[in-house]
C-alpha cells in the first residue's frame, strides 16, 4: 500500500512539472519558453504560416531533413505546413536561441532556453482582448411613455416662458423654435406657433392654432394629429384639442410626440419643417322651416 502510495506522488510530482500555460497573443512582446529534451507544444488560435530561427533542426515532420555532421543544433523544431502547433525539444544543455513564428500577418517571437527540469509542457496562444471603442457619452435612454409624462410635457410647454425665468430646472435642455407657419389643410387652417424639443424624455411638442375655414362646423379627433417630414409621419403620443370648431372659429390645440412606438428615439430636431395633420369631417346643414301661423277661425255667428 505505502509502495502504491509513493508511487502515485511520484507520478503527480512528475505532471506537476509539466507545466501547461496560457499567453495573450502579442507580436510586442517576445514570451519565455524553458524547454527541455521532452516535446513542448506551443499552440496557436489559426495556421501558422512559417517558422524561423538559427542553429536549430526545422523540418516538416513528413519527410526527413538531413544535417551535415557537426553542425551545432541547439534545439529540433516540428512544424507541419498549414498546421497550427509547433513541437520544440532540447538538443544541447543550457542551450537559448530565438525561435519566430509568423501567424495572422505578424511576428511572434518564442526565446527558447534549454532547462534540466521544470520545462513547459505547453503553451495555449489565445487571440488578444477586443478592445471595445471608447463612448465620449452614453446617450440617455428612451422614456417609457405614460400619461403622466405626456401631460408634463405639454404643461411645460405652455407655461415656458415662465418657467424660463422662474424655474430654468424644470425647462433645461429644452429647446424652442418659434416658427408661426400657416399650414392649409382642406378645412382647417393650422398655424404652428412654436415647437419645443426635450431631449432627455426624446419629445416634440408643438403648440397650434386651429381655423375653421369652412361654412360648416367642424368634427375634429385630436387622436389623429400627427407631424410629416418628408414620407416619414410622426403619430401623436399625447394630444390636447377641440372636438368641434364653428365656422369661422379658432382654438388652440397642441400634442406631443414622444419616442418612437418600437421603443427606440426619435431624436428630431425642432428646426424640421413639419407638416400637422389632423383628421376632420363636416357636420351635415340641418334643414329648417317656418313656422306656420294657425289659421283664423271665424267666430260663430249669433
Amino acid at each position: 500500500m505505502m509502495k502504491s502510495l509513493s508511487l502515485f506522488i511520484g507520478l503527480a510530482s512528475a505532471l506537476a512539472a509539466q507545466t501547461i500555460r496560457e499567453a495573450r497573443l502579442d507580436p510586442k512582446q517576445a514570451v519565455d519558453l524553458p524547454v527541455s529534451r521532452e516535446v513542448t507544444t506551443v499552440m496557436f488560435p489559426g495556421p501558422i504560416t512559417a517558422v524561423a530561427g538559427a542553429d536549430m533542426l526545422i523540418e516538416g515532420g513528413k519527410q526527413s531533413v538531413e544535417v551535415e555532421e557537426g553542425t551545432p543544433l541547439r534545439f529540433h523544431v516540428s512544424h507541419a505546413p498549414g498546421s497550427n502547433f509547433i513541437l520544440v525539444r532540447s538538443l544541447q544543455p543550457d542551450a537559448a536561441a530565438r525561435l519566430t513564428a509568423i501567424y495572422d500577418g505578424s511576428a511572434y517571437v518564442l526565446n527558447l532556453r534549454a532547462v534540466a527540469a521544470d520545462s513547459t509542457a505547453s503553451v495555449i496562444f489565445q487571440p488578444a482582448a477586443q478592445v471595445a471603442a471608447v463612448r465620449v457619452e452614453t446617450p440617455p435612454e428612451p422614456v417609457k411613455f405614460s400619461p403622466r409624462i405626456g401631460l408634463s410635457l405639454l404643461d411645460r410647454a405652455r407655461a415656458y416662458p415662465v418657467l424660463a425665468k422662474s424655474l430654468p430646472k424644470a425647462v433645461e435642455g429644452v429647446t424652442l423654435r418659434a416658427q408661426n407657419r400657416k399650414i392649409e389643410l382642406p378645412d382647417v387652417e393650422v398655424t404652428v406657433q412654436e415647437v419645443y424639443r426635450f431631449s432627455k424624455e426624446d419629445a416634440v411638442v408643438f403648440l397650434l392654432r386651429l381655423k375653421n375655414t369652412t361654412d360648416r362646423t367642424l368634427d375634429l379627433a385630436p387622436s389623429t394629429f400627427a407631424a410629416r417630414v418628408a414620407n416619414e409621419k410622426f403619430e401623436q403620443s399625447i394630444a390636447n384639442g377641440p372636438r368641434s370648431l364653428a365656422p369661422g372659429e379658432s382654438v388652440d390645440a397642441e400634442f406631443a410626440v414622444v419616442g418612437m412606438p418600437d421603443g427606440t428615439r426619435n431624436d428630431l430636431s425642432a428646426d424640421n419643417a413639419f407638416t400637422i395633420l389632423v383628421n376632420t369631417s363636416r357636420r351635415e346643414a340641418v334643414a329648417t322651416t317656418e313656422p306656420t301661423a294657425p289659421a283664423a277661425t271665424e267666430a260663430p255667428k249669433s
